[in-house]
This record gives C-alpha cells, structure tokens and sequence, in this order.
C-alpha cells in the first residue's frame, strides 16, 4: 500500500484586476482551450507567474504596472 501524498492547498487572496489585465487572462484562457487545455482563471495567474522571468522586462512591466495604479501618485506640489 503507497502513502496518498496530502493535497496541498493555496492561500486565498483577492486581486483586483484592471479591465486590461482581465482581457489578457481571458485572452490566455482563450489560447489554453483553442490548445485543448480546460483552466480556470486561477490556473492561467499560476502558469504566468511560473513562466515570469526575473530580468529587466519584468521590471519595465512591473514600472508601466506601478504608473497605471491611481492608488500611488508620487507627491505632486500642493
């Protein structure tokens, strides 16, 4: 008899999406199925940030991420 390995389980976490970054993993969904590859939204975030590399194209999308956020402007003169 083989020991079942124990499933392991993910932290929940909320994302808040912009609209563009939705369209992007509905378009990566999109792909996955013309590939025969049933996923969910959870999966596609998972498979790209296995996929991500750490160079300097990460940090140029990482910069145009930080500009687009509105929750941080750098301090304007009042």
């Amino acid at each position: 008899m083989t020991a079942k390995k124990a499933a392991t389980r993910g932290k929940p976490m909320n994302l808040y999406m912009r609209p563009d970054d939705v369209a992007k993993i509905r378009e990566l969904t999109a792909y996955a199925a013309e590939n025969e590859q049933r996923t969910s939204d959870s999966k596609i975030v998972r498979a790209a940030l296995r996929a991500a590399k750490t160079d300097r194209a990460f940090l140029a999308a990482l910069k145009e991420a930080e500009s687009a956020d509105l929750r941080y402007r750098p301090n304007e003169s009042k």
